[in-house]
């Protein structure tokens, strides 16, 4: 029988364990919902976040959205041509500056709200195997790392502005 080391119990929390298991429960959960999505609506995530960003974001404009997602322009423009073959929105030339195209949703855009709701009862049977308690723990915990992480400057920029000081 192998004998396990007493300090393996700590070392899976170390930090090194962190990340991997993350890594691996986001994309678990992200195909869970791509599944989903893909399933009753016939989206992709990337189109499902688009949509999203369209209704909750400053800007209508494919660089103003790719700039809100953290992605490529270029690729935006493919998932929004997907998306407007398929009828969730159209493309607009603004009429103050008819270089700006503006992106709007069509009635059946307009669902992403009620696609937003079906996706959290999809994802609220996750929460099924923590205890309130846990769950609290656990939001609290992830949004501590969400603000940290949000605030952190590139290690290169530290590093400049480091030098810069000496």
């Amino acid at each position: 029988m192998k004998q396990q080391d007493p300090g393996a119990a700590q070392d899976r929390f170390s930090p090194d364990n962190l990340l991997p298991l993350l890594q691996t429960i986001s994309a678990l959960v992200e195909k869970r919902c791509h599944r989903f999505l893909s399933r009753e609506y016939g989206l992709t995530m990337p189109q499902y976040m688009l949509l999203l960003a369209a209704t909750y974001g400053d800007s209508t404009t494919l660089g103003g959205l790719a700039d809100q997602l953290n992605c490529s322009r270029g690729n935006l423009t493919g998932v929004a041509d997907r998306l407007e073959r398929d009828g969730w929105l159209v493309r607009e030339r603004s009429t103050e500056d008819r270089r700006v195209v503006n992106i709007r949703l069509t009635d059946k855009g307009a669902q992403v709200w009620e696609i937003r709701s079906a996706l959290a009862r999809e994802m609220a049977d996750l929460a099924r195997v923590w205890t309130s308690e846990e769950r609290e723990m656990l939001y609290l915990c992830l949004e501590k790392l969400y603000r940290d992480l949000k605030q952190e400057r590139p290690a290169q920029e530290e590093a400049s502005s480091q030098s810069e000081a000496s």
